[in-house]
């Protein structure tokens, strides 16, 4: 974590696997007419509250958990798809923050580039988000491209989704460091 960081949105180094394509003519005339967030169709956040109870708690309970399986084992299907996929084999997301992010790739994709982007990311609940992302940058490292890109589609959810994800690894980060430093020194 850069304690100085000084730009709009803190981000934080971590690692996601991630598909993605380039945007067609069509989709990227779309973008450019700012109408790029009606491309996203990914299902982003999956509903954890069952809705209004009708049975009994211990109903509720069973039917939660049935839920949360079915998630995890949709989560483990989309990895799999995910990495079948002949740009995603080994693409993974290794910097993001609200505003932008950094792609690990095989593939050398030019400065400018639209990419439409379904991240997957693990935790207590699994889910899978969708952006559209412009390329800034690239940079050849070893055998693979280190892609800087600003993301310029995302859905409001999904953007305080980040947000809170950075900020809780963020904590997680200053909590290891402190302990395995004794505290932390000014």
């Amino acid at each position: 974590m850069d304690r100085y960081n000084k730009r709009n949105y803190f981000r934080v180094e971590l690692i996601l696997p991630v598909k993605w394509r380039m945007l067609d003519f069509d989709e990227i005339e779309l973008v450019k007419k700012g109408q790029g967030c009606n491309l996203l169709t990914r299902n982003l956040f999956k509903n954890e509250r069952l809705g209004e109870a009708t049975g009994t708690k211990k109903d509720d309970h069973v039917s939660g958990a049935f839920k949360k399986l079915n998630d995890k084992l949709d989560f483990i299907i989309n990895t799999i798809f995910c990495e079948s996929e002949p740009n995603s084999a080994l693409d993974r997301i290794v910097e993001i923050s609200a505003s932008g992010l950094k792609l690990k790739t095989k593939s050398d994709i030019s400065i400018g580039a639209l990419l439409n982007m379904s991240v997957l990311f693990s935790g207590s609940s699994y889910l899978q988000i969708e952006l559209i992302a412009e390329t800034m940058r690239t940079q050849k490292v070893d055998n693979d491209y280190l892609i800087a890109a600003n993301i310029i589609c995302i859905d409001d959810d999904t953007k305080d989704f980040l947000t809170k994800m950075i900020f809780q690894k963020q904590r997680f980060d200053i909590r290891r460091i402190k302990t395995k430093n004794g505290g932390l020194q000014e």
